[in-house]
């Protein structure tokens, strides 16, 4: 393992009159023997040495940190304590913060807890919290409190699962999208949304625990972003996918309320991002909510008929982002919906009109069949406002494409990430018309890339070099100054698209289940 952490253990020759040389400078020169230059010492370390050293008879272990500029010697402790060796991970997310403690010297994880951001109390949504602590210290610091009870309530966990104390990590590795760093610092992430939308900072490098405001007592590094909607949690991703070392042309895709993306090979990488809409995560519709218990996940429609199925088996309260798409998919596979999303009354007495909304919806759960005893439904409204963020995740792929020369047919792989990527059904995704109608062996879901990224940093500090080499090399393009970009989203507000060329195998299926012979409705 070539991770930013190592413990050497040391035996020292203790000082005397005749060479009275200072502790901190005895355990440099020690370090620097072994290869270790240059190497300074924390202030906290320098607390230590005394009467540490002495009562140890200079049998110790030093704990360094390498840095791009040399090596910081953060604690020192008696004895060989080498095989204690453990640092953090951690992907910080808007909604959910994930952790794994790792063992420094195997890469062996030795757990993973996840809390709910406590951001969320500021707003479901990263506007609102950006707002609420603009140009306001006291109301900023209230959100980076939040986020720093989020560590401590993982800290806490992660002790329990492991009976680990979280002083024995000496590292800790924390990627996510800018503004999730910069309320973890204290900065004002309104540059980030402001024009011309220049973080505070994109690189902010190593911190001490203390200056975070966190109970840890390693150092912290974060992962850089690329530029502001490119955050760190991004860099992360490329981090595990390592397709910018292949000829192969691929796309990453990382996509929720926003949409990152960067495509290329080793000649080349470019990027963009935009706003998605919280369609896709299931903010949307009277009845829309989060992957929790009763949210439905899955939809099948079979003719005139739907089944679901639910988080933890419970009776349905609401439906997620898996299931709408799934919903839409199969509404329009048999003839619920048109190419258009307009809702076919005909075709099942699941679509009904609703008086108070004057339109039609698809009843997904009847009050008999929910758990709240209410009808559940997707509106027509929600359809279309469905389909307008659909359409942004789409126009972004072939946008990039377009400006790099390329269509999907030259594409040799496609990485998706985010929850979004990980729960939804491919089929589905491809049916609506999110992601492009590939070969399915072309597509390469990422779990959680960003906590990926993190690990593999914090046990690899060579994978510096690629950072650095993606901050050197992507090419950011602005989708809103791309000319036809709004021509292209009203062509993709079809499903799957006004162009079924580029949609062949779900043609195929459409075909077999043609519009003109869809079932009839029962009475």
């Amino acid at each position: 393992m070539k991770g930013f952490s190592e413990k050497i253990h040391l035996i020292i020759e203790p000082p005397t009159e005749e060479h009275p040389v200072g502790d901190r400078e005895r355990i440099l020169h020690a370090l620097e023997e072994r290869g270790f230059s240059p190497a300074n010492m924390s202030l906290s370390a320098l607390r230590g040495l005394y009467p540490l050293c002495r009562d140890s008879e200079w049998d110790i272990t030093a704990t360094l940190i390498h840095m791009e500029n040399g090596c910081l010697v953060t604690s020192v402790e008696a004895g060989d304590t080498t095989k204690a060796h453990y640092g953090l991970a951690v992907d910080l997310g808007s909604t959910t913060v994930v952790m794994q403690m790792i063992h420094l010297d195997t890469g062996k994880i030795l757990s993973e807890t996840r809390v709910m951001n406590g951001q969320i109390a500021f707003g479901d949504d990263i506007l609102t919290r950006i707002i609420y602590g603009k140009d306001d210290r006291q109301k900023l610091l209230e959100i980076t409190q939040a986020t720093r009870n989020t560590f401590s309530e993982l800290f806490r966990e992660t002790e329990n699962l492991t009976g680990i104390p979280i002083s024995q990590c000496s590292m800790m590795i924390v990627s996510g999208n800018t503004t999730m760093i910069h309320f973890l610092l204290g900065l004002d992430p309104w540059t980030v949304f402001s024009s011309p939308y220049a973080p505070v900072a994109c690189d902010p490098g190593f911190f001490s625990g203390d200056e975070l405001g966190l109970t840890f007592s390693g150092m912290i590094y974060i992962v850089p972003a690329i530029a502001n909607y490119l955050g760190g949690d991004i860099t992360s991703g490329l981090l595990t996918t390592d397709f910018y070392k292949k000829d192969g042309l691929s796309v990453f895709f990382d996509i929720g309320t926003n949409g990152e993306l960067v495509l290329g090979n080793s000649s080349f990488l470019l990027a963009g991002a935009g706003a998605a809409g919280p369609a896709l995560e299931g903010d949307i519709s009277k009845y829309g909510m989060r992957a929790t218990a009763g949210a439905i996940d899955t939809v099948s429609i079979d003719g005139v008929s739907i089944s679901c199925t639910t988080i933890e088996n419970k009776k349905p309260v609401g439906i997620c982002g898996s299931g709408i798409i799934d919903l839409i998919a199969q509404m329009r596979l048999n003839g619920w919906i048109d190419v258009s999303g307009k809702l076919n009354p005909e075709a099942s007495d699941r679509v009904v009109y609703i008086p108070e909304l004057e339109e039609y919806a698809a009843v997904y759960a009847s009050p008999e069949e929910s758990g709240n005893g209410k009808m559940l439904y997707f509106s027509q409204t929600d359809i279309m406002q469905y389909l307008d963020t659909k359409a942004a995740a789409h126009t972004m792929v072939d946008c990039l494409l377009e400006e790099s020369g390329f269509t999907p047919e030259d594409l040799t792989a496609f990485y998706t990430s985010g929850a979004f990527g990980t729960y939804t059904d491919l089929e589905s995704a491809i049916t609506v018309g999110i992601f492009p109608d590939l070969p399915r062996e072309k597509f390469h879901c990422l779990q959680n890339s960003s906590l990926a990224g993190a690990r593999e940093l914090l046990l690899n500090r060579d994978r510096m070099r690629d950072i650095r080499y993606f901050q050197q090399t992507i090419y950011c393009i602005q989708f809103a100054s791309i000319p036809d970009f709004l021509i292209k989203m009203q062509a993709s507000k079809f499903i799957p698209h006004t162009d079924m060329r580029q949609y062949p195998t779900v043609a195929e299926k459409l075909a077999a289940r043609p519009e003109t012979a869809a079932p009839v409705k029962q009475n």
